[in-house]
């Protein structure tokens, strides 16, 4: 494996998962200017709904399809598709039957008139979302790149399509918008379909259903606490704000603007995961293959910190750019869930190392100690300072997952984790964001003062950078085998 195939795969990957999340971002100027705040608090709170569905639907089988693929024979990966998709289909049909029933059991008339067609359309999303690891983890596995690349492109023109017509041209508000995420659940729903046709004569195997339910289930709790770390704010929001009900959507909304630009960072991460575990389940395993995480990790925390690190001194001209002035105050929330990403992208790549060894069952624990540590922050703080207490939950409980990962992987191996350049890194992001954020009285104009720490914040990571590139050439050599170029 060489540092430019690694590279090549990791980039196309990870622009195939950017892509059909980076319509969010795209339809960003739509969407505040053709939605009200209470309008997008409405699709955060019923697409937050949507994701912890299809979470649950999943049973956690998607993580294990993904690492089952690459120990099986060729003839028994047909039936693991068709095994896995099966289990997801009855999960889906089980939980959303009882979610309807529920709703129509304990919601009263008026609540179900005024949120049902924005319910209803998120139970869509999720159903269809349940089936999004489908194609992405053939597509990956197989090294079909460009494939998955089409696929999201795709997805994200039919979001955008579907967004333009139904918030601009036929103005529908909330429900537009959570109509053009449905249209792009159904693309990738519908490549999950032609895969699974694809895999004649189909075969459930129970076998395959205890082994994938073996390695996944330890991780439904870790996914499910991961969403109370991601988007439970807005719920808890809901509960501990304080404010009139006709301001508290409004607040949802700046809210969530706001994560949600600090949160492309980690979308970014994200993404960026989902190509290093293939390239980690193929070359973790051979000797010499322990410097290659342990680098490949700090390369990952320098990057990722000088992004958040990039986005926070631009946050508010960013804000500026894409929101009429009421929306202002999401630039402070951005900084702050901009740096939460960064060391979600840390702990993402500590955590690999217990992915390639199966020891699954510590990453629920660890992951609920964050969520709890979370819920505990936005109680405390959400009341205090509003918005920005949720903010500061979600960098206190991702600082701590990341943390405690870390601890757990140096104790798998003691020579994993490098500590100092990561310190280093974080230290030095964080003084350059203090100073754009509190040094407005320099005698430059706003823009020209962040372009010229956004130079320097560069130079910095960039000579950081360089230096563990080095180093990671090296540890792809030993663990390739001598003689494999790197160029």
């Amino acid at each position: 494996m060489t540092i430019r195939a690694l590279a090549r795969g990791s980039i196309l990957i990870t622009l195939a998962n950017l892509i059909p999340r980076a319509g969010t971002f795209l339809l960003l100027p739509l969407y505040t200017r053709f939605l009200t705040t209470a309008d997008f608090g409405l699709v955060s709170i019923a697409s937050s709904g949507a994701l912890l569905l299809a979470l649950v639907y999943r049973l956690g089988v998607d993580a294990a399809a993904l690492r089952m693929h690459h120990e099986l024979a060729p003839s028994d990966r047909r039936d693991l598709y068709t095994t896995v998709i099966v289990m997801s289909a009855g999960s889906a049909l089980a939980v959303t039957g009882v979610a309807i029933l529920v709703g129509l059991t304990i919601i009263d008339a008026a609540t179900r008139a005024a949120f049902g067609a924005a319910a209803l359309l998120a139970l869509g999303i999720a159903a269809f979302n349940a089936f999004q690891f489908v194609p992405s983890t053939w597509l990956r596995a197989t090294d079909q790149t460009g494939r998955y690349l089409g696929l999201a492109l795709l997805a994200f023109l039919a979001v955008a399509s579907v967004s333009v017509l139904l918030v601009v041209i036929v103005p529908l508000g909330a429900i537009g918008s959570l109509a053009g995420q449905l249209s792009g659940a159904l693309v990738v729903a519908g490549a999950a379909v032609i895969i699974a046709w694809r895999q004649r004569p189909w075969r459930f195997r129970l076998d395959l259903a205890r082994q994938a339910l073996r390695f996944g289930l330890p991780l439904l709790p870790h996914s499910l606490a991961g969403w109370l770390l991601n988007v439970s704010d807005r719920w808890l929001l809901g509960l501990l704000l304080g404010v009139a009900a006709g301001e508290l959507l409004g607040a949802i909304g700046i809210y969530s603007l706001g994560y949600q630009l600090g949160y492309a960072v980690g979308l970014a991460a994200i993404s960026f995961n989902a190509a290093w575990l293939p390239f980690l389940y193929r070359i973790g395993t051979r000797p010499g293959s322990a410097p290659v995480l342990r680098e490949s990790t700090t390369l990952v925390v320098i990057g990722f910190t000088g992004i958040a690190a990039l986005l926070a001194i631009f946050a508010a001209d960013l804000v500026g750019w894409l929101a009429p002035p009421a929306w202002s105050a999401a630039a402070d929330v951005t900084v702050v869930v901009a740096f939460a990403s960064a060391a979600n992208a840390a702990g993402l790549m500590y955590a690999s190392g217990m992915y390639l060894d199966r020891r699954t069952g510590v990453m629920p624990m660890l992951t609920a100690a964050a969520a709890l540590t979370n819920l505990a922050v936005n109680v405390v703080l959400i009341p205090r300072i509003g918005i920005m207490g949720a903010a500061w939950a979600t960098l206190i409980a991702y600082a701590v997952l990341a943390a405690s990962l870390a601890v757990a992987a140096r104790r798998r191996d003691a020579s994993s984790v490098d500590v100092l350049p990561s310190l280093l890194v974080v230290g030095f992001a964080a003084a350059i964001t203090i100073v754009s954020r509190g040094v407005p009285w320099l005698p430059v104009g706003v823009l020209e003062w962040h372009l010229v720490l956004a130079v320097v914040l560069v130079s910095g990571i960039g000579w950081l950078a360089l230096r563990t590139v080095s180093r990671l050439e090296i540890a792809l050599r030993t663990a390739s085998g001598a003689g494999e170029s790197l160029r």
